[in-house]
């Protein structure tokens, strides 16, 4: 029988006060005054929940069916996350001093965070949990007097004011969230220094600007160091590289300038780089194709220069290579693929790249999206992409490619859109296209043969300048229903429309 959802949205009763819901009458002890107090002040503080409503002050938790097995005072862990509760922080909980764990976390609970919750909680808590919420205001000072807290998550509230520096007083902090809050533009707290401890500091979306922070270089137990989104400048320090245990660094969407400087280089353990839209500069370090561990390499829109090195294209683990908006040269390395069995993503756009396109790009059969517009590539398209049955988008034009392009990507099953146009291509179209393409766009190249009768998923299908020759298929709206917008412009077509 399913759940009532009154009862479902407040299930989370039963964990908060560690009692087990009978489904028939049982003889069991009355809860003791306090604890029927502290029920009470729960159920209050949640909107008098209509599941809870035949809660009284001499029932207490019996007449709703629930029976405690432990006193409240025991409690060491709670775990409501992920709930539809709303209202304010239930203070309630400050008379659980054994509480170790809480996690109120993806709900809807707003308005300020107790000035004395750092008072409130205990000294026992190691983890306090409230991200994803509607929290606003201030984060409380009194947060510093939680001494044993490892875990701090305040991430996505409507937090606002300046990040308090007794943040910087937790001694044993390991893990601190404050990622997407509106709070006022200012600069990490330079008592941040003091987290020695730190294994994850994610900072994303805070308003924060001034001098990247160089004191996490000193933080050897780093892991993740997540700063995206802010006004981050000057460069990068390049002891960073130096943290052996750090995987993931996220400086995207800052104005970070200067060469990325490796100096002693030992975090073999970096799975993720995301550098991309800043103002860095020079070329992108050789060492970076030495981290076999690496899966994201994202440094789109800056301003590197030189050639891509060579053994980019023999990471094993990489899965996406994301380099466009660049000033880029040479040519893509030639093994790219080859070595990555879960590549699914390149994008070197925008940049000056020359010579062909790797035959390796699918090896792993894994390649969704290659986007390589508007580089001085030449040569044809690699058989091996056109079979590449994940291929999704093709995104190649503005560039010095001709040859013919492989009948199998025409037909290819996954593919959404194809973009070739002002290239040099030959060849002709099967009648009859894929299913799925939304859109194709072969403008200003030397396609012939005559226009494709069906392609039922095709919105857009842009054709000119090209040498299509008879007539425009009288069928075409009943094989192309979906067709928004359609260019045959300077072919040599013939015929009437009608």
């Amino acid at each position: 029988m399913t759940t009532p959802h009154g009862v479902r949205a407040y299930c989370f009763v039963i964990v908060l006060v560690a009692c087990i819901l009978h489904h028939r009458v049982a003889t069991q002890p009355p809860p003791a005054a306090g604890e029927a107090a502290l029920l009470l002040e729960f159920k209050r503080a949640w909107g008098d929940p209509p599941a809870l409503r035949a809660w009284s002050t001499a029932t207490a938790a019996s007449a709703a069916g629930a029976h405690c097995r432990w006193p409240l005072s025991s409690l060491t862990y709670l775990d409501i996350s992920s709930n539809y509760i709303d209202g304010t922080f239930p203070v309630a909980v400050y008379s659980c001093r054994s509480l170790q764990y809480l996690d109120l976390s993806y709900n809807y609970i707003g308005g300020e965070l107790p000035r004395d919750i750092g008072r409130g909680l205990g000294v026992n808590l190691s983890t306090l949990a409230l991200g994803s919420n509607e929290f606003n205001g201030a984060i409380p000072k009194s947060l510093s007097r939680l001494r044993n807290l490892r875990h701090l998550d305040l991430h996505k509230n409507r937090l606002t004011g300046t990040i308090q520096a007794e943040l910087g007083e937790l001694p044993i902090l390991e893990k601190l969230d404050l990622s997407h809050n509106p709070f006022n533009a200012g600069q990490l707290p330079v008592s941040f220094k003091n987290l020695t401890n730190l294994v994850s500091l994610e900072m994303e979306n805070c308003s924060l600007v001034g001098d990247f922070p160089s004191y996490v270089v000193k933080m050897p137990g780093l892991e993740d160091l997540h700063l995206a989104h802010n006004s981050f400048t000057g460069t990068i320090p390049s002891e960073i590289w130096s943290l052996k245990k750090l995987q993931f660094l996220d400086v995207c969407a800052n104005n970070l300038t200067g060469d990325v400087v490796v100096d002693g280089f030992a975090a073999m353990s970096l799975l993720t780089i995301s550098a991309a839209e800043n103002k860095l500069t020079g070329m992108i370090p050789e060492v970076f194709g030495r981290l076999s561990n690496l899966k994201l390499l994202i440094l789109f829109n800056n301003n590197f220069s030189g050639e891509i090195p060579v053994n980019i294209g023999r990471l094993p683990s990489l899965m996406v290579l994301s380099l466009a908006s660049n000033r880029l040269t040479g040519t893509l390395p030639s093994e790219l693929g080859k070595h990555s069995v879960n590549l699914s993503a390149v994008s070197v756009g925008d940049n000056k790249l020359t010579g062909r396109i790797p035959k390796w790009l699918c090896a792993g059969g894994q390649l969704k999206y290659l986007f390589a517009s508007r580089n001085r590539l030449n040569g044809s398209i690699p058989v091996s992409l056109a079979n590449c049955g994940t291929l999704v988008e093709l995104i190649l034009d503005d560039n010095e490619l001709s040859g013919e392009v492989p009948e199998a990507l025409w037909t290819a099953r996954e593919l959404l859109g194809v973009l070739i146009r002002n290239n040099s291509f030959t060849g002709s179209l099967p009648a009859m296209m894929s299913n799925n393409l939304i859109v194709l766009d072969i403008g200003n190249n030397q396609f012939v043969g005559k226009i494709p009768t069906v392609a039922p998923g095709l919105t857009h299908f842009f054709a000119g300048n090209n040498h299509f020759s008879g007539e425009i298929p009288s069928q075409i709206g009943y094989g192309m229903p979906l067709l928004q917008r359609l260019n045959l412009a300077n072919n040599k077509l013939s015929g009437n429309i009608g």
